[in-house]
């Protein structure tokens, strides 16, 4: 189920991961706590230079920031880059803002953006 509704590619050296969304725009909120808890630091092994677009995430609960830090951390032990695309939500920003994550990853407003900004 989960495969159907994330989406991985890669664009100029860069791994872009995004949720699919229904027809109001909105990703599966059940979908996305899921794969953060299960498939996500699998999904992302040994990856350098990663762009995670979450436009039409409405909000991101503990279970799912806690891998986010992890892949951060992992990240950057590689000598790589983390990029975050579209935290356009109003209860989504208020989280990194709350947690301060906001200064902590490198937020852009588009997944075109980030990707420009941490590509090789």
């Amino acid at each position: 189920m989960l495969p159907d509704l994330v989406r991985t590619e890669v664009v100029n050296g860069v791994t872009v991961l995004s949720f699919v969304k229904d027809v109001n725009g909105q990703a599966n909120l059940d979908a996305v706590r899921a794969f953060f808890t299960a498939q996500f630091q699998t999904r992302t092994a040994g990856v350098k230079r990663l762009v995670i677009d979450l436009s039409g995430v409405a909000t991101l609960d503990s279970a799912s920031l806690g891998p986010l830090v992890q892949k951060l951390r992992d990240i950057q032990t590689l000598k790589g880059k983390l990029a975050l695309a579209g935290v356009d939500a109003p209860a989504l920003r208020e989280i990194f803002s709350l947690t301060r994550f906001d200064k902590v990853f490198a937020m852009h407003p588009n997944r075109d953006k980030a990707i420009s900004a941490i590509a090789e």
